[in-house]
């Protein structure tokens, strides 16, 4: 582009420089360059996303088993797997009995702990989501509840107490009583002395998860559609909220067959909080054995690993 101009009568021609832009090539190259940069980057920030999300697993674990210390501080032994029942599964849940040790946004107050957990009274109580009960690392991979679907409508939670190393119906079965750190009604009482392995060797609180693709809906209006998990934070019932050892550990796959089991969205493992308080991660690769020994709380087993 060029502009005459007259300067004392004599006409002088400028050339502007043309503007020359991006070809095609070269704006290629820039996304690919861009394009090779985020996939480097996003295994990183997800692994930072995942570490924030685990951090906040552990202090929602760190908070419910202070939350027990509190309860058996106040009333001198552990709260069973349903308090103020008998074994009927019409009472509360450990997790019910120690919301007076934790902050939940008015739920409290909507619960008359002189009625069971299914009661009409305590609906509006056992249905509302409490953050402290939820692992930011376990999606809810469907609607929970689904009315008419879900039992009482209850609001999902993701962890659970660990009961022993048996049968999570145990307390139900004369002559085989659980023998972890919380047990069922009919397994008797037990306070921090009972634990005679010693409260670094026992776990109390344990991971659950909504995340078995093969547990389905066997009756009601949503037979036969994926269920996924079983665990309601006010529910006493021991695939609920009362793990052992007896199915596998972080398992996949398995239905109604491992519900009791350890079940964790973690990458390589699940977080436990062992009956001292502190909460460790331990690898899906861990020995039987040693889960076993941790469930236990007067077996006689003491592990390094712990």
């Amino acid at each position: 582009m060029s502009q005459s101009v007259l300067c004392s009568g004599v006409s002088i021609s400028r050339v502007w420089p043309r503007r020359r832009g991006f070809t095609l090539i070269e704006l290629l190259v820039v996304i690919a360059i861009i394009a090779i940069l985020v996939s480097l980057l996003l295994p990183a920030v997800q692994q930072a996303c995942e570490a924030a999300r685990r951090g906040q697993c552990r202090i929602n674990l760190k908070q419910i088993s202070l939350a027990i210390h509190n309860y058996h501080d106040v009333f001198n032994l552990f709260p069973a797997t349903e308090v103020g029942g008998t074994g009927t599964l019409a009472k509360a849940s450990t997790f019910v009995a120690i919301l007076p040790s934790l902050e939940h946004s008015g739920v409290l107050p909507l619960y008359n702990s002189s009625l069971g957990n299914s009661d009409s009274v305590n609906m509006v109580a056992v249905q509302r989501m409490i953050p402290a009960y939820l692992c930011p690392s376990a999606p809810l991979r469907r609607q929970i509840p689904i009315s008419a679907c879900d039992a009482n409508n209850r609001a999902p939670g993701t962890y659970a107490i660990s009961s022993g190393s048996g049968d999570p119906w145990g307390s139900f079965v004369t002559g085989n009583p659980q023998n972890g750190a919380i047990v069922g009604p009919g397994s008797g009482k037990t306070q921090m002395r009972d634990i005679t392995d010693g409260t670094s060797n026992t776990f109390l609180v344990v991971e659950a998860a909504w995340n078995l693709p093969d547990y389905l809906f066997t009756s009601g209006p949503c037979s036969g559609q994926v269920r996924r998990g079983f665990t309601c934070w006010s529910s006493p019932y021991p695939l609920a909220t009362a793990f052992t050892t007896m199915a596998p550990f972080n398992p996949r796959m398995g239905g109604a067959n491992v519900l009791s089991g350890f079940l964790s969205e973690h990458i390589g493992g699940s977080q436990l909080t062992l009956a001292y308080g502190s909460v460790k991660f331990f690898s899906e690769n861990i020995s039987q054995i040693v889960l076993d020994a941790g469930e236990t709380r007067s077996g006689g087993e003491v592990q390094s690993e712990f």
